[in-house]
């Protein structure tokens, strides 16, 4: 008899924790839920021991935005302070998911029609840095991660954002690798290194491949 084991990160509501009542700064009208992603020890793919926390966070309960646990001191401020740092959020996610994204079309060697067309969709939804964004995905097309281009993007990303949405990203980034059809080995090792970059265990890129398979991947600009 075969025994199949392994981890994976599985996202958990903060029962003990207050809930921030129609305190969305994305909708305006949604409240905030505390959440973590906790690894468990999986037998048979059960989640069977809870293992350590990766990260505690706030998601909305309508749009589905997700909060670095700092939200509830930007929420304190005024409102064109809340308006500045979600701006400079959606910056630093914007900037990270088009160089992961562009980094996974070549890492093959082959920049597939079909993945270039993903990527300029996602620029297209960042109208006010759609310039920069076009320029980043050029620059990583021609030197790909030179310098560690692509990682201290994400490097940035992980100081400022949640690990919602530093997951979003990554997801959204395997939803070019599913452009042409399939997940090669060296695309998803380094999808492993991605997640590491981001202070994630690489256990989680089963979570990231669930959030594909069920549709959640949140377009929204995330603190």
């Amino acid at each position: 008899m075969f025994i199949i084991f392994g981890t994976r990160g599985l996202k958990h509501e903060i029962k003990e924790s207050a809930v921030l009542a129609n305190a969305c700064p994305n909708c305006n009208d949604g409240s905030l839920i505390n959440k973590l992603y906790r690894r468990w020890f999986t037998l048979f793919f059960i989640p069977v021991i809870p293992l350590d926390v990766v990260d505690r966070f706030y998601e909305c309960d309508r749009c589905k935005s997700a909060y670095n646990e700092t939200i509830k001191t930007i929420l304190g401020k005024s409102q064109q302070e809340q308006d500045v740092a979600q701006e400079q959020a959606r910056y630093i996610y914007a900037k990270a998911l088009i160089a992961a994204m562009t980094h996974m079309s070549v890492i093959d060697g082959d920049f597939a029609a079909e993945e270039e067309r993903e990527i300029l969709d996602a620029i297209e939804k960042f109208e006010n840095i759609k310039t920069e964004l076009s320029s980043i995905m050029n620059i990583v097309k021609v030197d790909m991660n030179k310098d560690n281009y692509v990682f201290n993007l994400l490097n940035e990303a992980r100081t400022d954002l949640s690990s919602e949405a530093l997951m979003n990203i990554l997801a959204q980034a395997a939803v070019v690798l599913l452009a042409d059809g399939k997940i090669e080995k060296e695309e998803e090792d380094l999808m492993k290194e991605y997640l590491i970059a981001c202070g994630l265990p690489k256990e989680m890129y089963s979570t990231i491949i669930d959030k594909l398979k069920t549709k959640e991947v949140e377009e929204v600009e995330s603190i």
